[in-house]
């Protein structure tokens, strides 16, 4: 096929989702690590069916959303029988990188190091051992087998040693604690399909509390439980990559129960996290995420939901609260200010706002002016664009109500 029928060829198959001839063979280039029979269950197209250039289309787009590619395109060529061969262009990214991830607000600096693999063995598995350091010294192991052998079923295993200085609230003020917690999980998950999938876990865990604060009586000393937590995480998943640029949305729905084993009361909790973003022409983008979430709602310092400048609203400090309920809308714009082949820098603005449940308190809570938040601000994502996650980001926040309250948030990675 020369040029001018070629082009005339993407032509009609752009005014039509369909061609006439079959599909007699599918290869692979560029994809140096990535399996191909890893990257053939991704695609809809298969031998032995007509040409359609949508469902072609769709294939392309869900191989890059794939972690290990930055972005998959095709070419079509016509046989002498009149039926045609694809060859499906891969450009992936490096997936095996050292982990320096690190954080940052006013009197508090964390940072992890580590290794990371996000298609280990070229199949989409993946692995990572990190240290961190967060007040104190923490790490963690895990091992995802992602659609194991082709199925559509993940399984996964991973050891955490989770050790923080917490503040707890009190009336009479708030306690320090060195906080241990050491789990073992396991984890099974199934692919409905491209989009859904269903995630099921237990965890074997141990917290150890050891109050560092003096001169507050109503802090206990100490706490020491054993516990088990069974979870279940239904992933909805409709967001399409572009290199950094995104369009789509997700939603992520998590139950959890946790057992006592030393007697307490059972804990439950639930929360759900949607996010909706938007390309705004060639540059833009502008999105949302929302999180509700609920939780057994006793009146104890141990309350599950935190209010964290790392977590929910940029500017506000470090773990300064903590509720039974919360209710968060995080939204901002980015614009890419420089965009090359190799690296790319948007600027953001923001606006994080929130409420919450007192522990013990009421629904009516939220509705309460003391516990509703609002911060705004403006920050800086540097991005190397072969590196998987390579994005530096710096924020400003500071209070829409109390311009006083403010504070720097380094971190790796989108804030949502």
């Amino acid at each position: 096929m020369n040029a001018k029928w070629l082009i005339l060829f993407f032509w009609l198959c752009g005014q039509q989702s369909w061609c006439q001839g079959l599909v007699s063979d599918i290869t692979f280039s560029g994809n140096v690590k990535t399996d191909e029979t890893y990257l053939t269950q991704f695609l809809k197209t298969s031998l032995g069916q007509s040409l359609d250039s949508t469902l072609l289309r769709e294939d392309m787009q869900r191989l890059s959303n794939l972690e290990s590619l930055a972005s998959a395109n095709f070419l079509v060529l016509e046989r002498s029988d009149g039926h045609f061969d694809i060859e499906i262009l891969c450009e992936e990214v490096f997936t095996i990188l050292p982990i320096f991830n690190f954080g940052g607000v006013e009197d508090n600096f964390w940072f992890q190091v580590g290794v990371t693999e996000n298609n280990l063995a070229g199949q989409g598995h993946k692995a990572f051992a990190y240290y961190q350091l967060y007040d104190r010294s923490s790490a963690a192991l895990a091992l995802t087998l992602r659609r194991y052998r082709g199925s559509r079923w993940s399984y996964l295993v991973n050891f955490v040693k989770w050790s923080t200085l917490e503040p707890l609230f009190f009336s009479e003020g708030v306690a320090e604690y060195n906080y241990d917690n050491y789990t073992y999980g396991l984890g099974i998950t199934y692919h409905f399909d491209f989009h859904s999938e269903l995630e099921g876990g237990l965890s074997y865990f141990t917290e150890a509390y050891e109050k560092q604060t003096e001169g507050i009586p109503t802090a206990p000393d100490r706490a020491n439980t054993n516990k088990l937590l069974v979870k279940l995480i239904h992933r909805n998943q409709h967001i399409n990559y572009h290199f950094f640029y995104e369009q789509g949305y997700s939603n992520v729905l998590t139950t959890e129960a946790v057992y006592s084993l030393n007697g307490d009361p059972d804990f439950y909790i639930f929360f759900n996290d949607f996010k909706y973003i938007h390309r705004l022409g060639n540059r833009g983008n502008i999105g949302a995420r929302l999180r509700v979430g609920l939780s057994t709602n006793e009146e104890s310092p141990f309350a599950p939901f935190v209010l964290d400048s790392y977590l929910n609203i940029r500017g506000i400090g470090n773990r300064v609260d903590r509720g039974t309920g919360t209710v968060v809308l995080n939204s901002e714009y980015r614009h890419a200010i420089l965009d090359r082949p190799q690296v790319a820098m948007q600027g953001v603005l923001f606006s994080d706002t929130g409420t919450w449940r007192n522990p013990g308190g009421d629904l009516s809570d939220f509705s309460q002016s003391e516990n509703f938040v609002l911060f705004g601000g403006a920050g800086l994502r540097f991005i190397h664009k072969k590196i998987y996650n390579a994005i530096l980001r710096v924020d400003y926040g500071f209070d829409l109500q109390d311009p006083g309250k403010n504070g720097f948030v380094i971190g790796i990675g989108q804030y949502f």
